[in-house]
């Protein structure tokens, strides 16, 4: 005797997507999302764990390309995903700034927002002929990037990975060049060309892009002093 089907039961919510102001239809995770995201936890791989994510996100938002949106807009989604789905509530370890002791800390989901940011225009002039038009950087972004390549990278080579994710095409007086369509080696070339300061124009779009933000407060639970943090990025609330 074939078992009832459940798809009926399943509660719909509503958000609204922070780049795009649009208002979206979700469902919560199912036990085999969650099972898929737990085994590729485990495994401790960083691609693993992004794919798996990016899968179990889009089978719960009907309609919504997923892969095509901005890194900041599937973390706003998947901490509403796993509030309506786990629990509102997530237990993080945090050290005491003090005597390096490890709290649990509970965090709201409910309370995370974007940070208020006033989005950047995206075409940046490097000089008076050529500008360059940025883009805010997807996760297949930074799929392709050499996040993944299990070298541990340097500071400075993850903020040129960085702008290079967000690189979208550059602009002269005669043409348009979609940078998607370039090698690694013609924008490596393109960057290395560049000024301090037309570097730090592109820096600037980069470390100005929303991100979660959320202040907490915790006593240490053993030498009672007051901790004060500020999370910041998907990874700090899980």
């Amino acid at each position: 005797m074939a078992l009832p089907k459940l798809s009926n039961d399943r509660p719909v919510y509503e958000m609204v997507i922070p780049s795009t102001k649009e208002t979206v239809k979700y469902r919560p995770f199912l036990v085999k999302e969650q099972k898929s995201m737990l085994v590729a936890f485990e495994s401790q791989d960083p691609k693993q764990i992004l794919d798996t994510m990016l899968v179990s996100i889009e089978s719960c938002v009907p309609g919504v390309k997923i892969s095509k949106l901005a890194t900041f807009d599937v973390d706003y989604i998947f901490t509403q995903l796993r509030s309506k789905s786990v629990g509102e509530t997530s237990t993080v370890l945090y050290a005491c700034s003090e005597c390096n002791e490890q709290n649990e800390v509970k965090i709201n989901l409910q309370e995370v927002q974007m940070e208020n940011k006033e989005l950047k225009e995206t075409i940046i002039p490097i000089n008076d002929d050529i500008s360059v038009e940025m883009k805010y950087p997807t996760y297949n972004d930074v799929i392709a990037s050499n996040i993944f390549s299990g070298e541990k990278a340097s500071a400075t080579n993850m903020l040129m990975d960085s702008i290079k994710s967000c690189m979208h095409a550059i602009q002269t007086k005669d043409e348009n060049i979609l940078l998607a369509h370039e090698s690694n080696e013609e924008i490596d070339t393109f960057v290395n060309s560049l000024t301090n300061k037309q570097l730090e124009k592109l820096t600037d779009f980069v470390e100005g892009l929303p991100t979660l933000s959320h202040e907490i407060d915790f006593e240490c639970i053993k030498c009672k002093h007051l901790n004060k943090i500020t999370l910041r990025g998907l990874q700090d609330f899980f």
